[in-house]
């Protein structure tokens, strides 16, 4: 997790701003880390897609879709939680502002995420058709089908699984299920169904994203990760 500790780091030794700086100067939700293979960005609906790279900006209600074998690591400009979205997932990045941070919820169609989530005051959702994982600060693995099933994989803190027909909490440890007209469920993590791949930071590199700070002056913030 280098890339958490070097964003912050540059926002204050650079510009001397908190990391709540570039949030409040732009309508960002969220910026591109990397991208492997092919992803795409949807700004609205029935337009073209465009491709997403790294230093792409994503607002509210930006619809991110990767191919095969493809890979998109975003990073949320408020408190710098990480999400990264697998090969052939269809998400929605959805955040609304309130004062210094953003309630997240991630609208998943279908495929794979991780996220590490930064313990704060802001909600952070996974929003699908079967229900809602509500996350408390976490490391976790959501896997979600095109039938609306939702796995969530909970590594750290807890994730709260919740529709019409009950709730449960998934601890570290412990694998919940969300179904279509079914209460969610849970049960000790088995070794082998637990991924590695959202963890997995082999390569490295750097960007630039312009913004504008608090005179109205615009400046380039130069993002290294590893």
């Amino acid at each position: 997790m280098k890339s958490l500790i070097t964003i912050g780091a540059l926002l204050v030794a650079l510009f001397g701003i908190s990391h709540h700086g570039l949030a409040q100067q732009a309508n960002d939700v969220a910026v591109v880390l990397k991208t492997k293979g092919k992803v795409d960005v949807t700004r609205v609906q029935n337009r073209p897609a465009e491709i997403a790279k790294q230093g792409t900006r994503l607002h509210n209600g930006n619809l991110l879709h990767t191919g095969d074998e493809s890979l998109a690591a975003l990073v949320f400009t408020d408190d710098k939680s990480l999400l990264k979205v697998r090969s052939n997932s269809k998400v929605a990045i959805k955040g609304m502002r309130q004062q210094n941070s953003i309630v997240k919820t991630i609208a998943m169609e279908f495929g794979q995420l991780w996220a590490k989530v930064t313990k704060s005051a802001a909600p952070f959702r996974v929003q699908t058709p079967s229900g809602v994982a509500a996350v408390k600060g976490t490391n976790f693995y959501c896997i979600t089908d095109e039938a609306g099933k939702m796995i969530i994989i909970c590594l750290e803190g807890a994730v709260e699984l919740a529709n019409a027909l009950g709730k449960v909490l998934v601890n570290a440890g412990y694998t919940g299920t969300l179904e279509k007209d079914q209460a969610p469920t849970m049960r000790p993590s088995t070794p082998d169904e637990i991924p590695s791949w959202g963890e997995d930071d082999s390569t490295g590199g750097s960007f630039e994203i312009e913004f504008e700070d608090a005179s109205g002056q615009k400046k380039k913030l130069k993002i290294n990760y590893d």
